[in-house]
């Protein structure tokens, strides 16, 4: 059941399940609370395990665009108030990955430990696709593409070639799946704006919870040597590659990820 948080002037839709040590999943560009279904499911088993709407997506409120990731690290905190949450594990993907990089920074008396996946440090040093992904991205920003043509434009930036090839069934729930979660071109923009200028490079070292960096080695969007950075920046991290999978590692390979969080959770 979905319920609603104020948190600093806006809402942010939420679920929870599960009972023992908390843990927020932190979601991606346009990415939904619907979209953790395989760690909502197994991770429940051992934790609370919290899913919410960044702001600018599903049923929070989308706000000027004029936000960063900063702003989105604060309603995470924002959200743990409401919920009485004194300190609580984070793992984050994408974008995600970014504000679970701010919490560590800016509130990390309040992160336990923070796995941050499929990420960069962002800034000139962080390692970009390769030019054909740039060229699909660029291609996808035509206003004028048909939405399930942008998505299924998306799939192979998103996942790998055996995936797409072997999990038909999956793939085609997954465009159903953001086809009715698609954003507003405000959020969408509001997003955008806000990951395009974070960068924590040479904050890094002050990071002190434990970081697990976790991706797939055949990421397109986010090319894995991103996280080989990230892991070399932060004291004690530890970094986990997952074999044949791509951006959206945690979706085709989730028995290995959820078994690799627990563990990482719970030590």
């Amino acid at each position: 059941m979905t319920n609603k948080a104020k948190v600093g002037g806006i809402e942010l839709a939420y679920t929870s399940k599960g009972e023992g040590d908390p843990l927020i999943l932190i979601g991606g560009f346009s990415m939904v609370k619907e979209m953790w279904e395989r760690q909502v499911a197994d991770l429940s088993q051992q934790f609370r395990v919290i899913a919410f709407d960044n702001r600018g997506v599903g049923e929070s409120t989308i706000p000027e665009p004029d936000f960063t990731i900063a702003d989105m690290a604060a309603d995470v905190v924002g959200l743990m108030d409401y919920l009485q949450i004194h300190k609580t594990h984070v793992f984050g993907v994408s974008m995600g990955g970014l504000i679970a990089q701010m919490l560590a920074l800016d509130h990390g008396d309040r992160i336990r430990k923070a796995a941050l996946g499929c990420t960069s440090h962002g800034g000139r040093f962080a390692v970009a696709p390769d030019a054909e992904v740039m060229a699909l991205l660029a291609k996808m920003g035509d206003p004028g593409m048909p939405v399930e043509e942008a998505i299924r434009l998306r799939l192979p930036i998103m996942y790998s070639e055996r995936f797409i090839r072997e999990e038909p069934e999956k793939i085609e729930k997954i465009v159903a799946l953001s086809l009715r979660h698609q954003p507003t071109l405000k959020g969408a923009q509001g997003q955008m704006k806000a990951l395009s200028f974070f960068n924590v490079k040479k904050r890094l070292g002050e990071i002190r919870c434990p970081i697990l960096v976790i991706t797939g080695d055949e990421d397109r969007m986010m090319p894995p040597d991103n996280a080989r950075l990230i892991a070399e920046g932060i004291p004690g991290a530890e970094l986990y590659i997952v074999k044949g999978a791509g951006h959206a590692f945690y979706d085709e390979k989730p028995d290995e990820v959820n078994r690799v969080l627990t563990a990482f959770f719970r030590k």
